[in-house]
């Protein structure tokens, strides 16, 4: 009786099994991460001596893995939404060692990070009060992107708005 069923059940399963061994051979390659699959965060930080610095996170919210590869933009932002005078300088910042440009496939859910570091401590030429006041917003351009996410920052940013971060990681920054 059981030769009987035998054809019928190898029949049934064969489909199924050509079809398991194709999608293990071609998979579909990982598309990188777009601004509108991000949630961006900041997380831990610290100061120490006239240096802030802080985590910023960039955690996958789309149904997809992406990747991400390199350097996040940021820019800062008063509380009207204007734009503050800042550079950007990529690099070790005085807390964390930057790992340099590498590939992070983010899974949904799962955030990179960089550190972010800047100096609350005025220059020369530079107003001695307030450094030219509070940036309520962090402007984050995630790698290879136009449109930044915004998160809130409320930070007094000296040196001309001078900020130093670190490539995007899968490691959280040491803080």
């Amino acid at each position: 009786m059981a030769l009987r069923f035998a054809p019928a059940l190898a029949a049934a399963l064969l489909p199924l099994a050509i079809g398991l061994a194709g999608a293990g051979v071609a998979s579909a390659p990982v598309p990188r991460c777009h601004t509108s699959d991000l949630h961006i965060y900041l997380g831990r930080g610290g100061a120490a001596a006239g240096s802030v610095d802080t985590e910023v996170a960039v955690r996958n919210r789309s149904g997809h893995p992406c990747f991400v590869y390199g350097y996040a933009g940021f820019g800062l932002e008063n509380a009207r939404h204007q734009a503050k005078p800042s550079r950007v300088t990529w690099g070790s910042t005085f807390a964390q060692r930057d790992p340099g440009r590498h590939r992070v496939v983010l899974t949904p859910g799962r955030a990179a990070f960089a550190n972010l570091a800047w100096s609350d401590v005025p220059v020369l030429r530079e107003n001695q009060r307030s450094c030219g006041g509070v940036s309520v917003w962090l402007q984050v351009t995630p790698p290879d992107e136009r449109q930044p996410r915004l998160a809130p920052f409320r930070e007094i940013v000296c040196n001309h708005g001078h900020l130093t971060a670190t490539a995007l990681s899968r490691t959280r920054p040491a803080s």
